[in-house]
């Protein structure tokens, strides 16, 4: 059967097709939702989480030339193009590209755009049933009183109403079945472990313990879970970090001296705390004002947020860490030889082979 899609975002398009298509032909395989769910959000992870490991290992990286970069801005404190170009030569020595960690976040945004009318629209993009039948079928609800005209009018782009009604109405269900406008297999069973994947969550507390409680507080528990997901994620990332916390010696010397206060600042600290802000309000939004289906959605990416956050940890961030200590012990061992401390902190190991060398060439040049 055809699936008529319209055009959301022309670039966007094949998405939509290729979601409708997965999520259809899983669909008709499981003929479950929550499991449809599920898995399609695990496949979408599996595909995305390369990327993501990419883009974590070359934060990383970055945090391992900080020192670096500082030293060129202490050197060309006027001149921030010049800057500006020895970072970035740089970094295309050590072969990080500023455009892997922007790659990942762009690719979640362009994924989520789809999704939402996805969960909002299952009839029509899931079980393909034809946006003129939909029509008809809210009209028949109409008429029973089921569904609003507002629902009738946005039924292309919502159509769980009808499923709420249908399952309502079995004189609805026979006529539509009966007119050849739906066929009982496309009639998608919304319940998954006693919570409706097709009832939006209501933001009033009032509501969650009201008369319908056994509705309303499975959704709200959900949401809490998902979030308790979300801040674990997040805790877990702040720990990936390649450079351990600063000492109570390295704190008190920048307190005593506050020129060194601030020259090893973290790259992604400002990016991580604007995501920390921004995720959960978008999160916390989709949530409250769509079927809760999304938060299914939302809870099972936090998850496999989590397996690759732990992967990184343990591939990425540990190696680094070990390399970071062993730089810290060798620059120690030659402290105790060198008197002058100057020379000692030259000739202090980099992470990456022939770092220092490399940046000594450069300023030798100019």
């Amino acid at each position: 059967m055809t699936r008529l899609i319209p055009v959301q975002l022309g670039l966007l398009d094949p998405l939509y097709y290729m979601f409708s298509w997965i999520l259809g032909g899983l669909y008709s395989w499981l003929n479950n939702y929550g499991l449809v769910i599920i898995l399609f959000t695990v496949l979408i992870r599996l595909i995305l989480t390369p990327l993501g490991l990419r883009s974590q290992r070359g934060s990383l990286r970055q945090q391992m030339l900080q020192p670096e970069i500082n030293e060129i801005k202490r050197r060309y404190p006027k001149d921030p193009q010049r800057v500006q170009q020895l970072t970035q030569k740089l970094y295309k020595d050590n072969g990080i590209s500023m455009m892997s960690g922007c790659l990942p976040s762009i690719l979640q945004l362009a994924v989520i755009w789809p999704i939402i009318y996805i969960f909002r629209a299952p009839l029509r993009y899931i079980t393909a049933v034809p946006v003129q039948n939909l029509m008809k079928i809210g009209q028949v609800l109409q008429g029973q009183g089921l569904m609003t005209e507002a629902q009738v009018k946005s039924i292309a782009m919502m159509d769980i109403p009808i499923l709420n009604g249908l399952r309502d109405s079995g004189s609805a269900l026979q006529q539509s079945v009966q007119e050849g406008w739906i066929r009982l297999p496309q009639v998608i069973n919304t319940n998954f472990l006693g919570i409706d994947l097709g009832m939006t969550p209501s933001y009033k507390p009032w509501e969650w313990f009201g008369a319908n409680w056994q509705v309303q507080l499975p959704l709200v528990l959900l949401i809490i879970i998902t979030m308790l997901t979300y801040w674990l994620q997040m805790r877990i990332m702040r720990m990936s970090t390649a450079r351990p916390e600063k000492t109570k010696e390295e704190k008190a010397r920048e307190k005593a001296n506050p020129a060194k206060r601030g020259q090893n600042p973290d790259p992604g600290a400002g990016m991580m705390k604007s995501m920390n802000l921004f995720m959960p309000v978008i999160m916390l939004f989709t949530m409250f004002s769509m079927p809760s289906a999304m938060c299914l959605y939302w809870l099972f990416q936090n998850i496999m947020y989590l397996i690759q956050s732990v992967l990184g940890y343990k591939y990425y961030v540990m190696p680094l860490r070990l390399a970071y200590a062993e730089e810290q012990a060798a620059f120690d061992r030659s402290r105790g030889k060198e008197r002058d401390g100057s020379a000692a902190e030259e000739n202090k190991p980099g992470i990456f082979a022939g770092l220092k060398e490399k940046l000594r060439n450069r300023r030798k040049a100019e």
